[in-house]
């Protein structure tokens, strides 16, 4: 199974499929291989500092601005092993300039976790979780040459949704035969 190609981004009304490949609090950044098929390791982060929640990308789409599937941040208080396929509800979107590129993150929730049930936008976090979060994104290339991220704001879910819906399209047109 290929778990870019092979997975439906929508699982159910509201409901989309997340694929994880860096737990909540690893330095290790893995990413996916749709042609090997399996997760591989990118790199160890040179910063002291852990992936504060977990991190994947959105089967079936295609950031056009960064040529990767979209990224997406599941916030979750466990940590959800690389490979694994999690049903989440869209919550908002933070928006960045990576390097001279949009490499926005949507942000989401796992269905199936009671403590994010009434969560279903960016204004229900928790306003010191998504200060570590946007900390996180805007530091953690601080220590490669050349890189530099730039957070350019948020939104809600609807903006979020939006966008992951050009990314779908965007697949669609360039990758489905």
């Amino acid at each position: 199974m290929n778990l870019f190609t092979d997975i439906p981004l929508h699982n159910k009304d509201d409901v989309y499929n997340a694929v994880i490949e860096i737990p909540k609090n690893s330095r290790i950044k893995y990413e996916y291989d749709d042609k090997l098929g399996t997760m591989v390791v990118d790199r160890v982060l040179r910063t002291p500092v852990d992936y504060p929640q977990n991190y994947g990308f959105f089967p079936r789409t295609w950031n056009k601005y960064d040529n990767d599937p979209m990224d997406v941040i599941v916030i979750s208080s466990e940590s959800f092993h690389p490979g694994i396929m999690v049903p989440v509800r869209i919550v908002g979107i933070i928006e960045m300039d990576d390097t001279g590129e949009f490499d926005h993150k949507i942000l989401s929730v796992p269905t199936g976790h009671s403590d994010y049930h009434d969560c279903k936008d960016i204004t229900d976090l928790d306003s010191e979780l998504l200060a570590n979060i946007e900390w996180f994104l805007a530091n953690y290339k601080s220590r490669k040459k050349g890189g530099k991220i730039t957070i350019l704001g948020k939104k809600g879910a609807k903006d979020a949704i939006k966008f992951l819906e050009e990314c779908s399209a965007e697949y669609k047109e360039h990758h489905e035969k």
